[in-house]
């Protein structure tokens, strides 16, 4: 998957965004803390945003994390692509090195957001961290995460956030309507239109899933791209990773981000 850099063009994007406001004096960030514990070695997935003060919408159906690893890198996803680097938080202000993004295609809405949260690292927002919540602020941007305990494949209903296609992704158009609820060996699907179920095996970071049973009711354009994706997903050697709330399933070249949701 191809990679480019951020920084040369986020510096230009910066620069006139600090013309375009007519030489005001940015908004406080706020004391930045100067001790304690750091988001180090901790996963967070976004609860609110705003900018200049207005509540900032994420896109329907997908989430934002930021994983802080303990070796210093950082691992940004805001629905499609993910941004990468290194990061460190001295002064309480986050200090990104050489950032990269992956450069899946990606529909508008989410092509906007990558670009607004790199955006925000690039201007290395203040940070706080209160307990499992953390406040990134930058001139315009204030950004509120929360630490998620790591879910477990069982159990949670998993709300199908984007389809991915090798190196394209897209929200899902259906956001909330499409599910997978996993039991010991079985696991519902709900498609936004049809519904049924498949048993599955698992071994290490792959699913083994049998055929499908699914009802056969025709489906609008948007959710059959929805069901067939989820079909061709859930196949014989089906690789599954979990980070947080957000699950990820890839088989081949076709694969689904999810969200546990209950």
């Amino acid at each position: 998957m191809r990679t480019r850099l951020l920084t040369s063009t986020l510096v230009a994007l910066l620069a006139l965004a600090g013309c375009a406001q007519g030489g005001t004096t940015p908004a406080k960030q706020g004391e930045p803390p100067q001790s304690g514990p750091t988001p180090s070695g901790k996963t967070f997935t976004a609860n609110s945003a705003t900018d200049k003060g207005a509540p900032h919408a994420l896109v329907p159906g997908s989430s934002v994390s930021l994983n802080f690893h303990e070796d210093g890198r950082l691992t940004a996803n805001a629905g499609c692509n993910t941004i990468g680097g290194t990061v460190s938080f001295s002064g309480g202000t986050l200090q990104p090195g050489e950032l990269s993004i992956t450069e899946m295609a990606c529909d508008a809405p989410l092509h906007d957001q990558d670009q607004w949260l790199a955006k925000l690292l690039e201007a290395k927002p203040t940070w706080r961290l209160d307990g499992d919540k953390l406040t990134l602020a930058s001139a315009e941007t204030e950004l509120v995460l929360t630490e998620p305990k790591k879910a477990a494949l069982a159990g949670p209903k998993w709300t199908v956030d984007s389809l991915l296609a090798g190196e394209t992704a897209a929200s899902n158009p259906d956001a909330g309507k499409a599910s997978l609820t996993f039991a010991a060996d079985r696991v519902d699907i709900q498609t936004g239109c049809n519904s049924g179920t498949a048993t599955y095996t698992i071994a290490g970071s792959t699913l083994k899933f049998d055929p499908p049973l699914l009802t056969k009711m025709a489906c609008a354009d948007g959710t059959s791209e929805v069901e067939n994706t989820i079909v061709a997903v859930l196949g014989q050697a089906t690789e599954y990773t979990i980070e947080g709330q957000t699950l990820t399933l890839t088989n081949g070249d076709k694969g689904l981000r999810l969200r546990a949701s209950s």
